[in-house]
């Protein structure tokens, strides 16, 4: 469960209490695009951003004439909640420890040799998040014998709650 996001533009307030996996992989795509610090590319995706978490129920328009105090306050609470609570379950997801990668007299030669591939360092932390969030979702439809349709409607807390709970005890039953 999550806490209430509102905004009220066009007259009335729309709210979510809930983010399904298809809001959350949307969320995660547009953050993967966002790769701008100029403010007006910001606040395009931020707008973007609570089209599709509210279910497109407001155009551009009313999202430009809405109070600023109320679209700051859903668009933080928004990234609040997609980041510090739904990326943290989906990053705890399977117990894992770091791997240290050491260094090498040779990592420099391997790099400019094309032995090794030092690109994954610099890559966009929501791609990589993107690609997780798909292997989830196949996991989810294998484990829930749904359809990827019925898999993006599901609560994402809900089925990562359960992915953990089918994880952590997969080995009890053999």
């Amino acid at each position: 469960m999550i806490p209430e996001i509102e905004i009220t533009c066009g007259g009335g307030t729309v709210f979510i209490n809930s983010v399904t996996v298809g809001q959350y992989r949307k969320y995660v795509r547009l953050m993967e695009k966002n790769g701008s610090d100029r403010i007006t590319d910001t606040m395009f995706f931020n707008k973007k951003i609570i089209q599709e978490i509210f279910g497109n129920r407001m155009s551009f328009a009313e999202l430009g004439a809405a109070e600023a105090a109320d679209f700051l306050t859903a668009v933080k609470g928004i990234h609040f909640i997609m980041q510090n609570v739904i990326s943290e379950k989906l990053l705890t997801l399977v117990d894992a420890e770091p791997v240290e990668r050491e260094e090498s007299a040779f990592d420099e030669y391997d790099i400019e040799n094309g032995y090794e591939d030092d690109s994954r360092e610099d890559e966009n932390p929501w791609k990589i998040c993107g690609e997780v969030l798909d292997r989830v979702i196949k996991a989810a439809i294998r484990l829930l014998k749904s359809s990827y349709s019925q898999c993006m409607e599901e609560d994402i807390i809900s089925l990562l709650e359960y992915l953990k709970f089918e994880l952590d005890t997969v080995n009890e039953n053999q």
